[in-house]
């Protein structure tokens, strides 16, 4: 798919394949984008203009960690994360959590917070809720929970402010294990890589928000800080950093992981390991 956006005075004009659409507020973007035949929310959300924000990634990742801290103090209900995929958006979630003492809940241990991955029903969300109510619940690109209206409106009883968060499933008859209504009193926290205009309004206006939907040059930037983290040889490091650095426009996939793939094929391809990391970076 062909794609070309510009903004002019605040007036979105999308050329995609050959057809033009106008459109004059950010939120009536992916109208446009629809109506020009971007085939998915992904697509989508990828498309939308990557403004290079006033406050660094190492700074938004620093506010992160602060309202992380917040929500652990019970402060505040509720927290998104979103922004490019790949940039260790969970890792500074969890790694801020067990600083402060908390485990992850698991199969073979108990612990202060959960991790949901991929999809849950609203009925799943519901008795997830019920069974960890004392935790915090983590939804890790879980996006299918709050694109269902019942999901949505779960989750705006569960994060509202009010003293007593009453959620509630409408149903004639009550299960043996779960009841028809509880007071909820846990905490959850959003990482997605979607847009936060794609969240839900009652959602977004009960949480706090980190954007860090990244330019090229910012996630350059993150690779640099991780790699410096990392146990690598001081010449491994610069060499796959300068490679990075070289091919950053070019890359299939712009992230950390990406990036951390390479210094495998530079420890064990020698002196041609760029002409293989080529490829699989860039394609």
């Amino acid at each position: 798919m062909n794609t070309n956006i510009t903004v002019e005075n605040g007036r979105y004009t999308a050329i995609i394949n050959g057809k033009k659409v106008y459109r004059t507020k950010l939120e009536h973007m992916e109208y446009v984008l629809r109506k020009a035949g971007a085939p998915s929310v992904a697509e989508k959300t990828m498309l939308l203009p990557v403004v290079k924000s006033e406050f660094t990634p190492m700074e938004r990742f620093g506010f992160s960690s602060q309202f992380v801290q917040l929500l652990h103090k019970g402060a505040i209900n509720s927290f998104i994360m979103t922004g490019s995929g790949g940039i260790g958006k969970t890792t500074n979630v969890t790694e801020t959590l067990e600083k402060l003492g908390l485990r992850e809940d698991k199969p073979e241990q108990s612990g202060d917070y959960l991790v949901i991955r991929g999809f849950s029903t609203p009925r799943a969300l519901y008795e997830t809720l019920y069974d960890y109510n004392d935790k915090i619940l983590i939804l890790d690109d879980a996006d299918s929970v709050f694109k269902d209206p019942l999901g949505a409106n779960i989750l705006k009883h569960a994060l509202d402010d009010k003293k007593e968060r009453i959620i509630t499933w409408g149903t004639t008859k009550e299960s043996e294990d779960y009841p028809n209504r509880f007071v909820y009193t846990g905490r959850v926290i959003f990482i997605s890589n979607l847009s936060i205009n794609n969240f839900p309004q009652a959602i977004v206006s009960r949480s706090q928000k980190v954007d860090l939907t990244l330019t090229t040059e910012e996630k350059v930037e993150v690779i640099g800080e991780v790699f410096k983290k990392m146990n690598l040889a001081d010449d491994v490091c610069k060499d796959v950093f300068e490679f990075v650095k070289t091919y950053a426009n070019d890359a299939k996939d712009l992230n950390v992981r990406s990036a951390a793939s390479l210094i495998t094929l530079r420890e064990n391809f020698g002196t041609d390991w760029k002409r293989i990391a080529k490829y699989s970076f860039c394609g």
